[in-house]
């Protein structure tokens, strides 16, 4: 897939979680109503977030099987595992315990945002704010527990998600592609010279 149609996705779908969440504080009736809402502003959200991971894939990838690798693909996994559920609560009404299982995938990519956090980190790439921002990513969802079920609460997560996940979308669309093997053999030769 071409980098802007990746960006375009990524820029697009990030603040849909916070607009579900905005959507049942606000307009609680609405929601109720209409039970593919969620699925469809879900299915729009994981998909953004999915094609700002396959832009971070891109910058961050190497052969070398590494924490950055793995993590990446993981979190892309779940992330698609999630977007069954939201098609599937688009369609069905019906939620047994497989629904559950699916919807899982998203909070657990949250979780693993913070393997990511660290494997930007470490790269060197996506400075000054990415390694931030991926962090952010990953402390949604302890955030979001602490604050608790409230409306409020729910205010506040939608508006974190919100510039949290379009904030990752600007940061990996504006990184210039440097592979990481590319930075490494830059200092390896540099040390050759001397």
């Amino acid at each position: 897939m071409k980098k802007k149609l990746l960006e375009t996705f990524a820029l697009m779908g990030a603040p849909f979680l916070g607009i579900d969440m905005l959507t049942g504080v606000f307009f609680p009736d609405f929601v109720e109503a209409n039970p593919w809402f969620s699925g469809f502003t879900g299915l729009l959200y994981i998909t953004g977030w999915l094609a700002s991971m396959e832009g971070l894939r891109r910058l961050l990838d190497t052969p070398t099987r590494d924490l950055s690798w793995y993590a990446i693909r993981i979190v892309m996994f779940t992330l698609v595992i999630a977007d069954v559920s939201n098609i599937w609560a688009m369609v069905s009404t019906q939620k047994p315990v497989l629904f559950y299982i699916l919807d899982a995938g998203w909070p657990v990519s949250n979780l693993l945002m913070l393997l990511v956090a660290w494997a930007v980190f470490r790269s060197g790439q996506l400075k000054p704010y990415g390694p931030l921002v991926t962090l952010a990513m990953g402390l949604w969802l302890p955030v979001s527990l602490l604050l608790g079920r409230s409306n409020v609460a729910f205010c506040i997560d939608g508006i974190y998600s919100a510039l949290v996940w379009v904030l990752f979308a600007w940061v990996v669309m504006k990184a210039r592609f440097m592979p990481v093997l590319a930075v490494q053999s830059l200092f390896i030769n540099h040390k050759n010279f001397n």
